[in-house]
């Protein structure tokens, strides 16, 4: 039969609609909130600047080209120099204590696996700069591919007590501070303010913002059920789960499975 085949045409109608309403969802989910977001490129400071804790919904890598800055975040306490790579995973949360004027720095969007956030060496940062001149997807794959390698860890990675605790409660977050301060031979209430001192939160607070960030990755990239999710990922209940990923993404577990999963977190 010619003709016009209403019946695929309505298939077709209701898909997109589909399709459009879950785009709607995602959007008012990652407005309701103050993620900050990057922009694919170059960009120069003149002067230098500190900036307080923030939030990151999608990954990000950012090359530095020139200077260097210093950053505190689930990542650890790192100063980065001229050829590091600072790899930053979906919904990380950091602070820039210090960038310097000068620092020159090249922003790309991160596709790679999440596990690998860090900061890193790359000796082809001339390549990457020279593909990000081109197309920033061409760089960020190419950024990708050289950080396979085993680079050495670069001199920038701190690696004092509060900076131990940090991925200790990273790793653990079933860690007790009371019971990490004895066992390192420091009193807690010299862990809690020492540790605030560093990275600008109380270390319980770090350990449960970590917890959330692993419970949230759960919800968006699986489809446990949510009261599974909190008991694999330490919270107390579900509701104590849902309370800890509102906090720390402005929506419920349930909202972010209703929702569409936002770019680049499959």
């Amino acid at each position: 039969m010619n003709g016009f085949d209403l019946r695929g045409a309505n298939k077709t109608f209701f898909s997109l609609l589909l399709r459009f309403s879950a785009k709607i969802k995602q959007a008012n989910l990652v407005n309701r909130f103050a993620f900050r977001q990057i922009t694919p490129g170059v960009e120069s400071f003149r002067a230098s600047f500190s900036l307080p804790r923030h939030r990151h919904l999608r990954a990000y890598a950012t090359v530095v080209l020139a200077g260097h800055l210093e950053e505190s975040g689930y990542i650890g306490r790192v100063v980065a120099t001229a050829g590091d790579v600072l790899v930053h995973p979906a919904l990380d949360c950091h602070a820039n204590r210090k960038v310097c004027a000068g620092v020159k720095l090249l922003r790309l969007e991160w596709t790679g696996p999440d596990e690998a956030g860090g900061l890193y060496r790359l000796d082809e940062v001339d390549a990457v700069a020279r593909a990000a001149e081109r197309d920033f997807v061409e760089a960020a794959l190419l950024l990708e591919h050289v950080l396979r390698k085993k680079w050495p860890a670069p001199p920038g990675i701190k690696n004092e007590w509060p900076d131990e605790l940090a991925r200790d409660l990273t790793c653990d977050s079933s860690i007790g501070i009371g019971t990490w301060a004895e066992a390192n031979g420091l009193a807690r209430g010299t862990v809690s303010r020492g540790f605030e001192v560093a990275y600008g939160i109380p270390p319980a607070v770090f350990r449960a913002e970590a917890r959330a960030r692993a419970a949230w990755l759960q919800v968006t990239r699986g489809s446990d059920r949510l009261s599974a999710i909190a008991a694999e990922s330490g919270f107390a209940d579900q509701a104590h789960m849902t309370r800890w990923i509102h906090r720390i993404t402005g929506a419920s577990p349930a909202a972010w499975r209703r929702g569409a999963r936002p770019a680049g977190i499959s």
